[in-house]
């Protein structure tokens, strides 16, 4: 049950190229979960935001770019990901950003920032959703 909120500047991505964005990064998270992506119920709880800074609004060094970074910011349940699955997402996500984005020349195209929030502290339709639980609705088989 993956958040994933990437930032971008407006007019960053075409839609095309935001599209294939959002669902190489859902799929690339989901893998690390080890969620079987082909899953209705695995898809149906990894939610994606896409949001458009305005143009000028993204500062690096103190400073405006025309060509701003991409902010990836991912939150999941604690223990959904581990230090192996982890580094497995952030290298996926770093091809994904230069196959879509392409390199920056002398800087990073992107941050990818990792959260977990405790076990309790995911919830939605008024009620708690634990690690075990989230995990039966995606299919993971746990090991």
């Amino acid at each position: 049950m993956p958040l994933l909120q990437v930032t971008a500047a407006q007019g960053a991505l075409k839609k095309s190229d935001q599209d294939a964005l959002m669902s190489r990064l859902t799929n690339a998270l989901l893998e690390a979960e080890r969620a079987p992506i082909d899953d209705a119920g695995a898809q149906s709880l990894a939610w994606a935001y896409y949001i458009e800074q305005p143009a000028g609004t993204i500062y690096v060094g103190g400073g405006s770019l025309d060509k701003a970074p991409l902010r990836i910011a991912v939150t999941t349940p604690e223990g959904a990901l581990n230090k192996e699955t982890r580094a497995e997402f952030v290298a996926a996500v770093g091809k994904i950003v230069d196959d879509i984005v392409g390199p920056y020349e002398g800087r990073l195209n992107h941050w990818t920032m990792l959260t977990e929030l405790d076990e309790g502290s995911w919830a939605g339709a008024g009620q708690i959703f634990y690690l075990a639980d989230i995990k039966a609705a995606m299919n993971i088989k746990v090991a």
